[in-house]
């Protein structure tokens, strides 16, 4: 079993529970409430804004120049691709790209890019791609998943999200080639610091997890009431 193979296998229990989730269920019955993704590309532009800087930090520490094109070819896929796509998106509903520009981060979806940035930060190429994968393989499963397991129909609001996702061959590419630098980086790291990334990678995976919570119930940076628990 590779590093990346076990690190998926710890994400498991994750992966399931995300599947259920009301709003992964509610976009395969095309019943999603529209607020709820114009939320999701709300917050998650501006955290695509953060995860292509942790890539860039990836491109500087890149330890040789196939590393260093591995990691930069996937940021010219989320900067030219998957945040084009977003601003599509955004523009059917009367979002302009100035107002994603302008953006919050939601407080949870605040907390997973903060972690992540901070993960790199302190740490070199292995830290910053294990931070990062969960966002950069979760999507892409449970959109894989869903496929086989479900028909999305034709007149789905959101049939184009599991296009995008559970489709892109382009994408496949990079996830391919990117747990593969990741478990060529791993292999010839100490037990310790492979502990390390393990802990990073859980850490992201929490976060990834109840994200999708926070897009459910569009959370906002509200003040709690006094009588609140």
């Amino acid at each position: 079993m590779t590093f990346t193979q076990d690190l998926l296998k710890r994400a498991e229990p994750y992966l399931e529970i995300q599947m259920n989730m009301p709003f992964v269920q509610e976009m395969i019955a095309g019943t999603l409430a529209p607020e709820r993704l114009r939320y999701w590309v709300k917050v998650d532009y501006p955290y695509l804004i953060n995860f292509s800087k942790i890539l860039a930090l990836g491109v500087l520490r890149a330890p040789d120049f196939t590393a260093m094109r591995t990691v930069q070819s996937y940021l010219n896929y989320i900067v030219d691709e998957e945040m084009m796509s977003h601003e599509r998106f955004a523009t059917s509903q009367g979002i302009t790209r100035a107002e994603l520009e302008s953006q919050k981060m939601g407080p949870t979806k605040y907390a997973y890019a903060q972690h992540e940035f901070a993960s790199a930060s302190r740490g070199e190429l292995p830290e910053i791609l294990t931070a990062i994968m969960p966002c950069l393989v979760g999507w892409q499963i449970l959109s894989k998943r869903i496929l086989v397991d479900h028909t999305i129909a034709e007149d789905n609001p959101y049939k184009w999200w599991f296009d995008t996702y559970g489709s892109d061959a382009g994408l496949d590419n990079h996830v391919m080639a990117l747990l593969a630098l990741v478990d060529q980086l791993a292999a010839e790291l100490p037990k310790d610091r492979q502990s390390r990334l393990i802990d990073i990678f859980m850490k992201s995976e929490y976060y990834e997890t109840i994200a999708w919570n926070a897009y459910y119930s569009m959370e906002e940076w509200s003040v709690p009431s006094p009588d609140s628990p």
